[in-house]
C-alpha cells in the first residue's frame, strides 16, 4: 500500500514540475525549458502500471548496452571502438546524458530519422522506377535538414501536405510524387490521414466502418475531396525529369458529367472525370461541409486541420509514432490505428505527451531527450517473467532496419576504400544520367550517333538535382541504395514486404554470404581486422578492440579465455593470426547481438 501511495506522489509531483494545472493543456513550468520533469513524468506513469500489475522491472542498462542502443536509435550505426572506448572508460555520472546531447546534434541523426520515416510515407518493395528512388533521395535530403534543424514537426507535415512546384525547387513535393502518377484523391486523402494522423479512414472508402459511426463512405469522400485539384505534371523529353505539384479548379459539375457520359472518353480520362465528380465536397471528419470552391484553399484547410492543437489524435500519434522507434513498439498498437476500440496501454502519458509536444513546437529534438533520458529508456534486457512488452518494463530487442544493419557493417572497415567500391554499385539517377550527357557530346563531337534523336538536357536542371544529392554523403547514399536492393528481396508472390531480415532465405543468404561480409571479413588494407592488426600488438588487445568495434563492449572473462584458446590451437597449427581474426569477426557479425538493437 505504502509503495502505491508513493507511485502516486510521485506521478503527481511530476505534473506539477512539469507544469500541468489538472487541464488538458500543458503549460511551460519556466522559460528555460528543461526536458528532465517530462522524463520523471514517463517513468511514474509507467511504474504506476508496473505496480498496478504487480510487475518487477529490470535493472538498468549496463553501460555498454545503453551506449549501442543510444547510438542505434539516434544516429542509425553503433559506435566506433574509439567511441565506445571514450564511453565505458568515462568516470562521470552524467555521461549518459552528454552523450544524449551529443547523438541529437549529430548531423546523421536527422539522416536516421529520415530513413526511418521514407518506408512509412512509401512503402517498401513498392516498384518506383528510377524516378521514384531518386525522388525519395532527394526528400530525404530534405527531411534530414529539417530533423537536424529541429524544424517543427507540425511545420513539416504542412510542407508536405501544402506543397507545390517542382520537386527540384521544393522536395516535400515528392511526398505526391512518390504515391504515384496520377495521385488519386482517394488515395492521398487515406495515406495522408493514416501517414500523418493515424486515422486509417481509408477503410471506409468501399463500406461504411464496421465499429466506427463517423467513418462512413461519405465521410471518406469528405476527407479524400481535400486533395481534388492536385496534378503531378511532368515534361517526359527533357532530362532530368522533374516532376511538379500544381493545384487546379474543377471544371463545373454539369460539364464533368456531360464528359463521363461520353463513349470515346479513354478510360483513364474517365476515370479522372469520375474522381472529380466523385470527390467534390472537402468535409472535416465531424465538421460541416466546407464552403468555398477554391481548390489551393482545400488544402490548408485539411493542414490546419492536421495540425491543430485542437487535434489531440494527430498529436498522439505522432509521440506515438516516435516513441515506437525508441522502444519497438508504440504506447498505442497498431501505431497508425487510432479509433474508439484500440486502447493505449499507458492512455494518460500517452495524452500528456502530446499535449506537451504539442505546445513545445512539435519539438522531436525534446521529445527524444525526454524519452531517452528516462529510466524506462535506459532499463536492460533482462526482465522478470510475467511482464508483457507493453509494460515496458525491460528493452525488448528489436531487429535491425535495413539502413541500420548495412550502416552497422560498413562502420566496421579503415578508412573509405571499401565504401568506394560499393559507391560505384549504387549511383544515383542523375550520376548517370551526366554519364549519358558527356557520352553524348563526345558522340556529337565525333560526329557519330543519331543527331536527331539525341535526349535533350537542362543543364541548370541537373546542377539542382545534383547539389541535393550532394549532401548525401558516400556512407549515407551507400546503405540507402543497398538497404533498397536488399528490401527488394523481402516481396513475395503476394506482393508483401519486410523492413526485417529474417522473412527470406534469399536476405539471410545476401547478408550470410553476400559481398559485403565477405569483403569486410578479410585482412586487406582497409578492412577492420587489418586496422586491429596495425593498431595493437598484444593478442588480447587485439580481441578486445574486435569486440568493442563489432560489439560495442568488451569480451567477457570467459569470452576472453575461450578466444585464446582458439588461437593458441591457431599457432599451433602454424594458421597465422589475421585469419584467426577474419573467422572471430564472421562469428561476431554472425550473432544476434550484433543484428539487433537491446
Amino acid at each position: 500500500m505504502l509503495t502505491r501511495v508513493l507511485a502516486i506522489a510521485t506521478a503527481m509531483a511530476a505534473c506539477l514540475a512539469w507544469g500541468f494545472d489538472g487541464g488538458s493543456r500543458p503549460v511551460s513550468a519556466d522559460s528555460t525549458d528543461t526536458t528532465q520533469p517530462v522524463s520523471e513524468f514517463i517513468d511514474a506513469e509507467i511504474a504506476k502500471v508496473w505496480e498496478r500489475d504487480g510487475v518487477k522491472p529490470a535493472n538498468l542498462a549496463l553501460d555498454e548496452v545503453f551506449l549501442r542502443r543510444a547510438y542505434l536509435d539516434t544516429v542509425g550505426v553503433p559506435p566506433t571502438r574509439e567511441e565506445a572506448r571514450a564511453f565505458l572508460d568515462d568516470e562521470h555520472l552524467d555521461k549518459r546524458r552528454r552523450l544524449i546531447d551529443k547523438l541529437l546534434d549529430d548531423p546523421r541523426f536527422g539522416q536516421h530519422l529520415a530513413d526511418l520515416w521514407m518506408p512509412i510515407l512509401r512503402e517498401r518493395g513498392n516498384e518506383l522506377g528510377e524516378l521514384g528512388v531518386s525522388a525519395g533521395d532527394v526528400m530525404a535530403v530534405w527531411l534530414a535538414d529539417e530533423f537536424n534543424k529541429d524544424t517543427g514537426f507540425d511545420e513539416i507535415v504542412s510542407a508536405m501536405v501544402l506543397a507545390e512546384g517542382p520537386i527540384s525547387e521544393n522536395p516535400a513535393a515528392a511526398y505526391f510524387g512518390l504515391q504515384g502518377f496520377p495521385a488519386s484523391p482517394a488515395d492521398m486523402g487515406g495515406l495522408t490521414t493514416k501517414h500523418f494522423a493515424g486515422i486509417q479512414i481509408q477503410c471506409a472508402q468501399c463500406h461504411d466502418h464496421p465499429y466506427e459511426d463517423a467513418w462512413t463512405q461519405e465521410a471518406f469522400k469528405g476527407m479524400a475531396s481535400f486533395f481534388t485539384g492536385i496534378e503531378i505534371k511532368a515534361d517526359f523529353y527533357v532530362q532530368p525529369i522533374d516532376p511538379r505539384i500544381e493545384t487546379t479548379p474543377i471544371a463545373p459539375r454539369k460539364l464533368l458529367e456531360a464528359y463521363a457520359k461520353s463513349p470515346d472518353l479513354p478510360p483513364e480520362a474517365f476515370n479522372r472525370v469520375n474522381d472529380l465528380l466523385t470527390y467534390d465536397q472537402p468535409q472535416l471528419l465531424g465538421d460541416r461541409p466546407v464552403k468555398t470552391r477554391d481548390t489551393k484553399m482545400w488544402r490548408k484547410i485539411y493542414a490546419t486541420w492536421l495540425t491543430s492543437p485542437k487535434n489531440k489524435t494527430a498529436l498522439q500519434y505522432q509521440v506515438n509514432r516516435f516513441w515506437s522507434f525508441l522502444f519497438g513498439m508504440g504506447l498505442l498498437n497498431p501505431v497508425d490505428d487510432f479509433n474508439s476500440l484500440n486502447e493505449a496501454s499507458h492512455p494518460e502519458l500517452l495524452t500528456k505527451l502530446g499535449d506537451w509536444f504539442g505546445s513545445h513546437g512539435h519539438s522531436v529534438k525534446k521529445l527524444y531527450r525526454a524519452i531517452m533520458n528516462s529510466r524506462t529508456y535506459q532499463l536492460g534486457a533482462k526482465g522478470e517473467e510475467g511482464a508483457e512488452p507493453w509494460h515496458f518494463a525491460s528493452a525488448a530487442p528489436r531487429q535491425l532496419t535495413p539502413e541500420q544493419f548495412l550502416g552497422a557493417l560498413f562502420q566496421l572497415r579503415d578508412g573509405p576504400s571499401i565504401l568506394k567500391s560499393f559507391a560505384r554499385k549504387t549511383v544515383n539517377q542523375y550520376a548517370r544520367l551526366r554519364q549519358f550527357k558527356t557520352f553524348q557530346e563526345m558522340q556529337k563531337a565525333k560526329g557519330e550517333g543519331d543527331m536527331k534523336n539525341q535526349a535533350k538536357f537542362d543543364e541548370d536542371l541537373l546542377k539542382t538535382y545534383e547539389s541535393w544529392l550532394a549532401k548525401m554523403d558516400m556512407d549515407w547514399q551507400v546503405r540507402r541504395g543497398l538497404a533498397q536492393q536488399y528490401a527488394a528481396l523481402g516481396s513475395d508472390d503476394e506482393r508483401m514486404t519486410s523492413d526485417t531480415f529474417t522473412l527470406s532465405i534469399d536476405q539471410a543468404l545476401s547478408i550470410l554470404n553476400g559481398e559485403v561480409t565477405r569483403r569486410l571479413s578479410d585482412s586487406r588494407n582497409g578492412s577492420l581486422v587489418y586496422s586491429i592488426m596495425r593498431d595493437f600488438n598484444k593478442l588480447d588487445e587485439r580481441i578486445e578492440g574486435l569486440y568493442l568495434a563489432v560489439l560495442s563492449r568488451r569480451p567477457t572473462l570467459v569470452e576472453l579465455q575461450r578466444t585464446l584458446k582458439y588461437f593458441a590451437g591457431l599457432k599451433e597449427d602454424g594458421t597465422p593470426e589475421q585469419l584467426g581474426f577474419e573467422d572471430l569477426f564472421y562469428a561476431l557479425v554472425s550473432t544476434t547481438e550484433f543484428a539487433t538493437n537491446h
